[in-house]
């Protein structure tokens, strides 16, 4: 058939030839000519069916391809379809009746497809989209390529549809496999060998689900059963990975009376000589059609959470202590308060060399032992805020080496210089963790024996110091041993609550040190090597240099003169303190709460007979305590002397006295010998804030009536 110059710009080509992109050379559209591959009387009759030319060669061809394809009139009519389109669709459709908008069974979707299709015909190029298509009862994910092509002088579209449904559901299935395998729980997949009834009897179902074969899962799944890859575990049976006997057949039955839910439940595992892990399991029943065709098994290891609950638990247990503690701490100091005061008030009484010197001197040892059982327990429990005293760090690091290391096989050595500065430090509470540092020296020895070195040294840090204190002046103490060492994956962790590598250890003693030194505004470190040993550093703020004389212990109680205030909400307390103070040479009065001492201290400033200190309970149950107390006689007379008393280590009052105006603090319980020394301190220490140029103490005038 000769060549037709139909539109004066568009080349026509012969036979199949003629399918070739058109007009390329010459003009931007890309529309195919179909006429030579028809006869002419489809274009002088006036219409045209063409699905009456599906013997014609491009018919032909359509009709031959797998490719599902239409074509589309400008008044969006499917004029032709061919077979590979039809078998697209679930149930009988009549095709005469098709749009090309019906073919998107959302509005805006058939709307954005007719806006789509005009445009093809408008400017004559190709487009392709890709689109969720619903045809017939069909969903498919489809590439629409769609082109414009001339039949006669009708302007058509050629639409054909790429069925990219099997490639987007492989490509989803990768994704999925991507992903399940970044998830951080076990994921296995169980096929049972044929579909089972949900109706069976529960013993059916049970055993059914036991021979349950996993055909697929990730590795986090192998992980956690213990395996490296989950293709190790492709085939095995359920039965093989989780007991069914025991408490495992229950959990299976609840779900399968349940109807196959997501199921939650959880396990705890332990093999021969390993520790015990805890597991979190989620079941979730594949069923259709009223029949189980397989499960999957979620499974993550709960090991570290049920850990940390189980540190929660005891933090709230050790909370819930603190506060008991806390509550009986008072009324237990006041008691040994009592203890240790009629001890040491007895002593004075007796003769030198009686012999209940020395039972009197046992009994204050086995009550100051008390004192420091209750004073750990607040430390850790409540976080007791240290009570700083400057003191001798050299002789408390000697006490307790001797203490901790009486009777034990352990060479024991010492490098402590006798210039060696003085700390401000609460001796309690250092002594609580040089224990804890030397008794773990000694657990890490083996039973042969060995050898600890305790060590300190006065160390001057700059501000480039790479160490998390401010600069000045500290002791640096260590502790080595030539013990087992620590292993490298558990030296960050040796100052973390609970934490412990010995099997009847609580992981309390270094977490407990660690808090005592941040307290002291100082520093704790350690060093170890397996097979060479351990060292631990702290760092504690050395106090000025000029200190005054500290008195020995081996000295006994201070005589004084002077009035002493006295006030304690305990009889037993007052009378003691009285009776001691009075032995000592002073003029004691008493009283039981905040409000009586007041109206003493006003009396005695009237009389002119002021007191030259005040001892102040900081407790006091319904009455006015000290702190008030303190406030007010403060507005009476700024220069009071006082000091605060108290069995309640932990108030800040304690730790902070000279913040709320007090010169000195007395801890109970306390001695005699405690007593006078504190009240001598600061009676002396004080005397200057109450003398003029002269030297002369002025009297002081009578105040008002108190608040």
């Amino acid at each position: 058939m000769d060549q037709k110059d139909r539109t004066g710009d568009e080349i026509k080509g012969g036979g199949i030839a003629g399918l070739g992109f058109v007009g390329l050379d010459q003009e931007p559209t890309q529309t195919i000519d179909l006429s030579t591959l028809f006869r002419d009387e489809t274009f002088t009759s006036g219409s045209f069916d063409l699905k009456e030319e599906q013997y014609s060669t491009f018919g032909k061809l359509l009709e031959a391809m797998s490719v599902p394809t239409l074509i589309v009139s400008r008044s969006q009519a499917v004029e032709f379809t061919n077979n590979a389109f039809r078998s697209i669709a679930k149930y009988d459709i009549n095709f005469k009746k098709l749009t090309f908008s019906s073919l998107f069974s959302n509005p805006k979707d058939a709307r954005n497809a007719q806006l789509l299709l005009k445009k093809v015909f408008e400017q004559r190029k190709p487009e392709i989209r890709e689109q969720m298509l619903h045809i017939c009862g069909a969903k498919i994910w489809g590439r629409l390529h769609l082109r414009t092509i001339r039949f006669g002088d009708d302007p058509l579209v050629l639409i054909q549809i790429e069925n990219l449904t099997a490639q987007k559901e492989l490509l989803a299935i990768q994704k999925y496999k991507k992903l399940v395998n970044l998830f951080p729980i076990g994921i296995g997949e169980f096929a049972i060998s044929k579909p089972l009834a949900c109706r069976q009897p529960p013993h059916v179902q049970v055993e059914a689900i036991r021979k349950a074969r996993m055909v697929d899962g990730n590795d986090e799944f192998a992980r956690v059963c213990k395996l490296s890859e989950v293709k190790e575990m492709i085939g095995l049976e359920l039965g093989r990975l989780l007991p069914f006997e025991g408490k495992g057949r229950p959990v299976f039955e609840t779900w399968i009376t349940k109807g196959y839910p997501k199921h939650f439940f959880t396990t705890r595992e332990a093999g021969p000589g390993e520790a015990t892990r805890h597991f979190e399991n989620t079941l979730i029943g594949n069923v259709t059609d009223e029949h189980l065709l397989g499960f999957w098994w979620l499974r993550r290891d709960i090991s570290d959470k049920k850990k940390t609950e189980e540190e929660i638990f005891k933090a709230h247990k050790l909370e819930s202590l603190g506060i008991l503690a806390g509550g009986i701490a008072h009324d237990f100091n006041n008691l040994l308060t009592a203890i240790l005061g009629n001890v040491s008030l007895a002593k004075t009484y007796l003769e030198v060399g009686h012999k209940a010197h020395d039972k009197m001197a046992v009994a204050a040892k086995a009550t100051f032992r008390a004192q420091e059982l209750t004073r750990q327990l607040l430390t850790f429990a409540r976080g007791g805020a240290p009570i700083k005293k400057t003191a001798s760090i050299s002789e408390l690091l000697k006490d307790c080496a001797a203490f901790v290391l009486r009777g034990v096989n352990i060479r024991t050595g010492f490098s402590l210089p006798t210039d060696l500065w003085h700390v401000h430090m609460d001796a309690g509470q250092i002594s609580q963790v040089v224990n804890n540092l030397i008794i773990n020296a000694v657990q890490a020895l083996p039973e042969e024996g060995g050898r600890i070195l305790v060590r300190a040294i006065n160390e001057r840090l700059g501000k480039d110091a790479s160490l998390p204190l401010k600069p000045g002046k500290y002791v640096r103490i260590s502790i080595s041993d030539n013990g087992r060492g620590i292993a490298r994956e558990h030296i960050r962790k040796v100052f973390d609550p609970y934490f412990t590598t010995k099997e009847k250890g609580s992981g309390l003693g270094l977490a407990t040190s660690y808090s005592i030194i941040r307290k002291h505004e100082g520093h704790i470190t350690v060093w170890s090597k397996v097979g060479v040993g351990t060292t631990f550093y702290f760092f504690l703020p050395a106090s000025p240099p000029k200190l005054k004389k500290i008195r020995s212990s081996e000295e006994g109680p201070i005589r004084g003169t002077g009035r002493v205030l006295v006030m304690d909400d305990e009889e037993m307390i007052r009378n003691l303190v009285a009776e001691l103070l009075t032995s000592l040479g002073y003029d004691v009065a008493c009283a039981a709460d905040g409000t009586e001492a007041i109206r003493l201290y006003v009396d005695a400033l009237k009389s002119d007979k002021p007191f030259d200190v005040a001892i102040i309970d900081l407790t006091i149950p319904g009455g006015m305590g000290g702190k008030e107390a303190m406030r007010k006689l403060l507005k009476l007379d700024p220069h009071l002397k006082a000091i605060v008393s108290s069995g309640h280590s932990k108030d800040e009052v304690m730790s902070r006295y000279a913040d709320y105006g007090f010169k000195g603090v007395l801890p109970k319980p306390y001695d005699g010998k405690q007593l006078s020394q504190e009240l001598s301190r600061v009676i002396q220490s004080y005397r200057w804030e109450d003398t003029d140029m002269s030297g002369r103490i002025p009297r002081r005038r009578p105040p008002n009536d108190p608040e």
